[in-house]
């Protein structure tokens, strides 16, 4: 997979933040961010409770590189790296579908930071030659439904969860019978 260049981002409240691809050596970074999460924000993201331990995080800065893309959002690339965001897509066995993620410290929410790298994920799978990029969302998680809107994802229920909500995205930017098929 190709490299993902680092883009310097400043956000509607003025902050900046750096999105880069995760390092191997943002273990520790990770970690904090992670535990720095409110339940609210890790029920949204992992969809229930979840603890953080090293497989968590050693999964969460080494991703396949021929099957994912692992970002982050950075606010200072100092020593002490801080990590704000984090977003990621996971190729599907078909090659041509993935699955992405995305978590925004709590902070950091409503500043556009959310739009901005899910916007990165979906160009650089696209430029990957995937055709489709699905999530799963929480029915209560009005704010990633509304983003997922907005960029123009197709929404309905989940197969599996009552409470979810799968949103897709015909990356080709195809009519009629996508490539994601239908929701």
């Amino acid at each position: 997979m190709s490299e993902f260049p680092p883009m310097r981002v400043t956000l509607r409240d003025g902050r900046s933040v750096t999105v880069r691809a995760v390092q191997s050596d943002d273990g520790n970074a990770m970690r904090l961010a992670l535990e720095r999460l409110s339940a609210e924000a890790r029920h949204s993201r992992f969809m229930g409770a979840v603890n953080v331990t090293p497989a968590l995080v050693e999964r969460a800065v080494r991703p396949t590189a021929d099957r994912e893309r692992a970002l982050v959002a950075v606010a200072s690339e100092d020593a002490d790296v801080t990590i704000v965001g984090g977003a990621r897509y996971v190729g599907g066995g078909d090659s041509e579908t993935c699955e992405f993620a995305i978590t925004i410290s709590d902070g950091w929410r409503g500043a556009g930071l959310a739009s901005r790298m899910m916007r990165a994920l979906i160009m650089d799978a696209a430029a990957r030659g995937l055709t489709c990029m699905e999530g799963y969302v929480l029915k209560v998680n009005k704010p990633m439904l509304d983003l997922a809107r907005r960029l123009h994802f197709e929404i309905g229920p989940s197969d599996d969860e009552p409470s979810v909500q799968l949103v897709r995205l015909d990356l080709a930017r195809t009519h009629g019978d996508a490539a994601c098929g239908q929701v």
